[in-house]
């Protein structure tokens, strides 16, 4: 979870490894300390803000809403392992990692919920099913946490932790650029008529972007690129990315196509055009029959503006 690291003992034998390193135990150093108290506070204040808005925003009966409430619980423990002195410090960062790799995975879940209508049926299968296929690679980081920050062994964390980003964020990468193509090419309005009529989805859209910066600068932390620029071996750059995600999941509860189909009616309505312009997915091979909204409903919506609601 943490920037790779190193035991006492290894500390000779790695000083010159590809990977930035520190003791795991908790940070001595003044500015290592400070930046991983900050990193941690701001991930865990943010969550626990996001989850107060989630639970007064949700609605009664939503499996959607539910697993987002979840998602921000289930991280909030690994938010406060700075405060566990030794020989606490290394169960309790293990014990409360378990609840953060869930809600990694359940925010692929989520991810796969909100974009499933605008994939096809195989394509929806490949995206869950790879995500069910990363759950072994979990496992071992489990226990791999649990043997690194314990002083049991440091081999197996050091060798899988490079790899992280690759089994967690594949599929989100690929449901921010999926979400920018579906908007650009099947909606009657752009980007940036989008953001004007709404800016909370703005916010979304701006919030995925800096979520796969961080997810960039991740990778790069972990292959050592920054250590002559951050604390020894202290990678805030996961809880940043995880914020954003987060972010992203609160902001908009609903899925995608239910937010755009709303947006696109109002806006239509709005700027008088009769002919409804939302996204029909029986024409579009790519997309699930699932999901098909009859185009009579929309123009509905037009004719009933006192109908079209803001997004929840």
């Amino acid at each position: 979870m943490l920037g790779l690291n190193s035991l006492p003992s290894y500390a000779c034998t790695t000083e010159h490894s590809h990977h930035a390193k520190r003791t795991a135990q908790r940070p001595v150093d003044p500015a290592a300390l400070i930046l991983e108290a900050w990193s941690q506070g701001l991930m865990t204040g943010s969550l626990v803000i996001m989850a107060a808005i989630t639970y007064a925003n949700m609605r009664p009966g939503v499996l959607l809403h539910k697993l987002i409430l979840l998602e921000l619980i289930l991280a909030l423990a690994h938010g406060t392992f700075i405060f566990a002195p030794a020989p606490v410090y290394g169960w309790y960062l293990a014990s409360s990692a378990i609840g953060l790799i869930i809600s990694w995975s359940l925010h692929n879940v989520i991810a796969w919920m909100k974009n499933r209508p605008f994939m096809g049926r195989k394509l929806s299968l490949f995206y869950i099913g790879t995500i069910i296929l990363a759950q072994p690679y979990w496992a071992t980081e489990i226990y791999a946490n649990f043997a690194y920050f314990n002083n049991i062994n440091p081999i197996v964390y050091e060798k899988i932790r490079p790899w992280e980003a690759l089994f967690r964020d594949p599929w989100w990468i690929y449901t921010t650029c999926n979400l920018f193509w579906v908007v650009k090419t099947h909606y009657g309005f752009g980007i940036i008529e989008l953001v004007r009529e709404c800016p909370r989805f703005g916010l979304m859209l701006a919030s995925m972007c800096l979520s796969i910066v961080f997810i960039a600068l991740d990778v790069i932390s972990v292959t050592g690129a920054l250590r002559a620029a951050m604390p020894l071996g202290i990678n805030p750059f996961w809880k940043l990315c995880f914020m954003f995600k987060c972010l992203c999941d609160t902001i908009i509860l609903d899925d995608f196509k239910t937010a755009l189909d709303k947006l696109s009616s109002r806006w239509l309505a709005r700027n008088g055009i009769q002919a409804v312009h939302s996204l029909d997915v029986r024409n579009h091979p790519t997309f699930s029959d699932e999901y098909a909204t009859p185009r009579t409903r929309d123009t509905d919506l037009i004719k009933r503006p006192g109908s079209v609601v803001h997004i929840a």
